[in-house]
């Protein structure tokens, strides 16, 4: 964030923190141009300061404060002055786009063009995603060795469990209990959320169970895909899809790399569709038009694993982790299609192989690269 701000008030840092308590409007007037606060709930103070800063501001220049803070900020807050006057963002990890050095593209608004993209070869294996998959995408585990990622990995799983849970939590939270939901949950990444089951996994009481997942949605180790709507369809099932934030962390957790999933169809499955829902879900917050993300399943058997809805428009999308596909594997896509008529806007099997190719009317094959190189048509 510090490479958009002239200015970075770091609320952590004492002398920082005693000034913004004792002269929270000084020091932000002595401040410069577009002004980074971080770890704003060590000094609440500062968010008045910032209303009274953005009121008096008669131009109305937008952007000026950028406002940050940790998992526990806003539950420890007790009023949010700012209400109308900042815009929340929710952060997630490094996206393959930023990865790679392209901060700009956003896959999400390239599927809802007007003309449908046409992306060009892949010369990524599938070994070569799975790698993506198991390394994720925090910073700080990006180029360390296998073990200086596992050892990173138990050391943010341990202070969000031990600590800031504790801290966010309305209840007391068990440490050991709230460890045993969470391997529930990645266990079952990819599946739809099923309370009874992860109680029974972690040895829980229903109530506690639920308690417990909220809790770890709110330390945004966990997120809900919910289940998509529409009045022209029936019989369709309302549980959301659970999926761990970042892919890696969920590799680490179930101590698999590599050549593990190779040998595991079914969670290599599992993770790369986590690897690919969660990387669009990163890119919500930028796109052109407000988008939300679904995923749709009912009675019957039929099935699309993600949903982009977008001013009544659906683009449908099929993750499979396999190298090569057809058209069964777009069956849910064909038959959302037929369903949906000129709603339908675009839908597509993202897989690990290296061609894309038109499937049908409207549906195609693209290598999930496409979800961070841009298409070859402008």
């Amino acid at each position: 964030m510090g490479q958009f701000a002239d200015t970075i008030l770091d609320l952590s840092i004492p002398g920082v923190r005693t000034a913004a308590v004792e002269d929270p409007d000084g020091i932000l007037k002595a401040a410069r141009g577009r002004i980074l606060i971080d770890e704003w709930q060590e000094a609440p103070e500062i968010l008045g300061a910032v209303k009274r800063a953005v009121d008096a501001d008669l131009a109305g220049s937008p952007g000026r404060f950028i406002v940050t803070g940790s998992v526990r900020a806003a539950q420890q807050a007790a009023t949010w002055p700012g209400t109308g006057r900042l815009i929340r963002v929710r952060m997630s990890g490094l996206t393959q786009s930023e990865l790679e050095h392209n901060n700009s593209y956003n896959p999400i608004d390239t599927l809802f063009r007007d003309q449908a993209p046409t992306f060009g070869h892949s010369a990524l294996s599938r070994q070569d995603y799975l790698a993506r998959v198991v390394t994720g995408r925090f910073p700080d585990v990006i180029g360390r060795s296998e073990r200086g990622r596992s050892r990173w990995f138990d050391g943010y799983v341990d202070q969000l469990i031990d600590r800031d849970a504790a801290q966010i939590a309305t209840m007391n939270p068990r440490p050991r209990k709230l460890r045993s939901v969470l391997s529930s949950c990645v266990a079952r990444t990819g599946q739809e959320l099923n309370k009874e089951a992860t109680a029974r996994d972690a040895d829980v009481a229903k109530g506690t169970a639920d308690n417990y997942i909220t809790l770890l949605e709110d330390l945004s180790i966990i997120q809900r895909i919910p289940a998509w709507h529409h009045k022209r369809l029936h019989r369709l099932n309302r549980s959301p899809k659970i999926h761990i934030a970042d892919p890696g962390l969920a590799a680490h957790l179930l101590n698999v790399d590599v050549t593990a999933l190779e040998r595991d169809a079914t969670l290599v499955g599992q993770l790369f569709e986590t690897f690919v829902a969660t990387e669009l879900s990163s890119h919500l917050e930028t796109t052109e038009h407000r988008t939300e993300l679904f995923h749709l399943r009912n009675r019957d058997g039929n099935e699309v694993d993600l949903i982009l809805e977008r001013h009544s428009q659906i683009v449908g999308l099929e993750v499979k982790s396999s190298a090569s596909v057809d058209r069964s594997d777009a069956r849910g896509l064909m038959w959302l299609r037929d369903k949906l008529g000129e709603a339908f806007h675009y839908g597509a099997v993202i897989y690990t192989g290296t061609l894309p190719f038109q499937i049908d009317d409207r549906v195609w094959a693209i290598p999930a690269s496409a979800l961070w190189r841009p298409p070859t048509n402008p």
